[in-house]
């Protein structure tokens, strides 16, 4: 990121759910103001929820430099449930950087003298990666809007369409799309496999349709194996996590816990095709966010990436169905109580939120 950064010539287009005031994040500021002071255009889109604790003369060297800051939904606008969950650095509109990564210290170097996160990022260049500045363009025009006119704007925008031939399909959601692109990608690359579907998730809690999907892969003899965090930023996600193991040991899924720090990946990988980027298979990533992720199709990539998870397994524990089967009740009744406040209450008060805002 900080090369593709230092060779900018006309355009840094730069979307984060968390920045932090810390080493990585002043590192990445610097990187920034230098661009700005040769006449690149830098444009910094981050969310007003993720990043609340970045004070805004944090980037004052960069507004005098020439570059441009915008808050997502900021917390005064009563928009508080609907967050921009995107990861996103566009250069030039040539080369494009999309995952799981946050702009902090735990991505980077770690924090606390706890090791760096486990993540995955993509970089992809070629021609189809203009096609990223006009998803950019509408979360920018769309930051400080009341809910309808995003719902508005977003209807008439649509979505990004792949074209013919090419390899890398973009896909957006957000809460006004009732289509759920990024949910169905998930879905449809696992009702495709035909040979084996491997997730690292950093948050894991994924509605019905999805878990039955999974299910039926193992069914049709396709092997699935989940990889999610020992140790966990969010305690409660774990716990709704844990609560749906029962259910997908008992099909076959193999269920892995990363052990050396937090995993964050939002990865997936079937067959020749894997989807990276910012969107987790969780409930709120499926119909709450903005999200943003790479759907791509080829087979070195692929096993590239599973090779990497491969690696990923040797530093994580296996879950089995006699040792799930013997955690207290008291563990029992956080996971019910997790996947309730997550999967359930979430959704309500998004709901309740948005049907405020329409009145």
């Amino acid at each position: 990121m900080f090369s593709a950064i230092d060779g900018a010539m006309l355009s840094i287009a730069l979307e984060m759910y968390v920045i932090e005031d810390d080493r990585t994040g002043r590192e990445f500021r610097d990187h920034l103001i230098v661009a700005a002071k040769r006449g690149v255009r830098v444009r910094i889109l981050a969310d007003a929820w993720g990043s609340m604790n970045l004070a805004d003369s944090f980037w004052d060297g960069l507004r005098h430099a020439g570059g441009t800051v915008r808050r997502f939904h900021p917390l005064t606008r009563g928009l508080l449930p609907f967050r921009n969950h995107r990861k996103l650095l566009l250069v030039d509109e040539r080369i494009a950087y999309i995952g799981g990564l946050n702009i902090a210290d735990e991505y980077y170097r770690g924090a606390h003298g706890e090791p760096p996160w486990r993540d995955n990022a993509l970089e992809i260049s070629g021609p189809e990666v203009a096609r990223l500045k006009h998803s950019f363009s509408r979360m920018w025009a769309i930051a400080a809007s009341p809910l309808p006119k995003i719902v508005l704007t977003s209807r008439l925008r649509g979505k990004i369409k792949r074209e013919k031939g090419n390899d890398v399909l973009f896909l957006e959601s957000g809460p006004e799309n009732l289509m759920r692109p990024v949910r169905r990608a998930y879905r449809q690359v696992i009702e495709n496999a035909v040979q084996g579907i491997d997730l690292a998730m950093g948050y894991f809690y994924p509605h019905g349709r999805m878990l039955r999907a999974l299910k039926r892969a193992v069914r049709r003899g396709v092997r699935v194996r989940l990889m999610v965090p020992l140790h966990t930023d969010v305690p409660i996600s774990r716990w709704a996590a844990r609560g749906l193991y029962g259910r997908l040991l008992r099909s076959g899924v193999e269920i892995w816990e990363y052990t050396p720090a937090m995993m964050h990946s939002k990865l997936a990988i079937a067959d020749d095709t894997l989807i990276a980027g910012s969107a987790n298979l969780d409930i709120r990533s499926g119909r709450i966010n903005y999200e943003l992720v790479a759907v791509v199709t080829d087979a070195l990539l692929a096993q590239q990436a599973r090779t990497d998870f491969e690696l990923d397994l040797r530093q994580s524990v296996r879950i089995s169905m006699a040792e799930w089967q013997k955690r207290p009740c008291v563990q029992k009744l956080k996971e019910r109580i997790s996947y309730c406040l997550l999967a359930r209450f979430d959704i309500m008060v998004a709901r309740r939120n948005l049907t405020n805002r329409k009145r």
